[in-house]
């Protein structure tokens, strides 16, 4: 894996997840999910960890209720 900060690893994950929100709504937990599912079978490993996190902040922005910690 590199060397990247982990807040920036965090910033960049709620940003992609954010965006696949706006592009794709209520599917953008499916399309998160299909990402985490290809990396991993491909074997791409760093990859398969950001779009973990990525979904992660999908499924926490995306709740309908709890704290919305991510908007901001």
């Amino acid at each position: 894996m590199t060397t990247r900060d982990d807040t920036s690893d965090e910033a960049q994950a709620i940003s992609a997840a954010r965006t696949l929100i706006a592009q794709y709504g209520e599917d953008a937990q499916v399309i998160a999910m299909m990402r985490v599912s290809e990396l991993g079978f491909a074997g791409d490993m760093d990859g398969y960890a950001h779009w973990e996190m990525v979904l992660a902040a999908v499924e926490v922005l995306t709740e309908e209720s709890g704290p919305r910690f991510l908007d901001s």
